[in-house]
């Protein structure tokens, strides 16, 4: 099979790395920023990569959304099979993306774009094929683990650990996405369509890390708790709740023991209770084998096909846990708020809808479930 890249940085390298290795995929030329370009394997002529006809498999790496999404749609117009890491891109367009596949003879595989080397997306189209599963749970961006890892290990500040983040790769110079959650939000639209088989009904925001203080660490500390930050999603009767949060979590949970830059998750349903993955969520060469696992399925026959042929519904409801809130406001109008201590208030069981609530009477409260 003749393949293309698209985009050249640190995991098309590694794509490139990896294609090397396969025999019978030939890696046919890359598609790069035009001062980038070194004709003829080199090409800033994108369009033309994704429509030839001699061009089998079209891995995109491309960061943002533009112009990675207009290829992708060319690419499986002209009957591609398209392999993708961009989960930005693919989080709004997926819907588009399957149809167009099923239309043109093509297909979209994606597990690299959700937690990078671990084969999560993999595992959940698997275990759904039976079975409604009930939902999923995790950590799912390394950069934030990392940085409460080092909050709480070396009672460092969030600003100090996110330098050291950055200064290791694990945090771009722009970590917003990292630390204010928008990473996992794209990454649990995704999961969520997958898990569920169903069509994309939005998800609300996320709640990131950047509130957290040393005064939550020490809290944490002194109530033997691990701050992380996780998604949630639960599956029932035809409706789906998903929220995207800080965590303080008992010091013998599954999620509490996920150190550094590391990446792990939760699966549930009623035949095996859970099942739970751990590994490298980015980096190179993790979501680079992650990429070549998908074309391996494509040249062996044996891709798992992406259907989203239903219709879920959100309801915040069925999200019912106890939320920790830190806010100098009075929370009391919350029917189930009561004091914990000092300015700490525990809420709860309450749906996910509890957090528009607390945000009206204070923008600027740090929220979390306390488990």
């Amino acid at each position: 099979m003749q393949a293309v890249l698209l985009g050249y940085g640190t995991v098309g390298k590694g794509v490139e790395k990896l294609v090397n290795t396969v025999d019978g995929l030939d890696m046919k030329a890359v598609f790069v920023l035009p001062e980038f370009e070194d004709l003829p394997y080199f090409s800033n002529d994108g369009e033309g990569l994704v429509t030839d006809p001699d061009v089998d498999v079209v891995f995109e790496c491309l960061s943002g959304t533009e112009p990675s999404n207009t290829l992708i749609r060319k690419a499986l117009q002209a009957g591609k099979h398209v392999i993708t890491s961009n989960k930005a891109t693919v989080a709004p367009n997926l819907e588009d993306y399957v149809k167009l596949a099923e239309e043109n003879g093509g297909s979209i595989q994606i597990e690299a774009s959700v937690a990078g080397g671990i084969p999560f997306l993999d595992a959940v189209l698997k275990l759904q094929k039976l079975e409604d599963l009930n939902g999923f749970e995790g950590i799912f961006n390394g950069t934030s683990n990392y940085i409460l890892d080092q909050m709480q290990k070396e009672g460092q500040d969030l600003s100090t650990a996110l330098r050291d983040a950055q200064a290791m790769g694990y945090a771009e110079a722009d970590p917003t996405n990292d630390v204010e959650g928008m990473d996992v939000w794209y990454k649990t639209v995704i999961t969520n369509m997958l898990a569920y088989n169903t069509k994309n009904d939005g998800l609300r925001k996320p709640l990131g890390i950047s509130k957290l203080t040393p005064e939550d660490i020490a809290l944490a500390r002194g109530e033997n708790k691990v701050i992380r930050h996780i998604s949630r999603s639960v599956q029932k009767d035809g409706r789906y709740a998903s929220v995207i949060a800080p965590a303080f979590l008992d010091r013998d949970d599954y999620l509490a023991n996920v150190p550094s830059n590391y990446n792990a998750q939760l699966i549930y349903a009623d035949s095996f209770d859970k099942i739970g993955l751990f590994g490298q969520g980015a980096g190179q060469m993790a979501t680079a084998q992650a990429m070549l696992a998908n074309a391996l399925d494509t040249m062996e026959g044996t891709e798992r096909p992406i259907r989203l042929d239903r219709n879920l519904k959100q309801d915040d409801s069925l999200i019912q846990e106890t939320w920790l809130v830190r806010s100098e406001a009075d929370l009391s109008s919350i029917t189930t708020a009561r004091v914990k201590e000092g300015s700490y208030w525990l809420i709860g069981p309450a749906g996910a809808d509890v957090i528009d609530r607390i945000q009206e009477l204070d923008p600027q409260a740090m929220i979390a479930l306390w488990r």
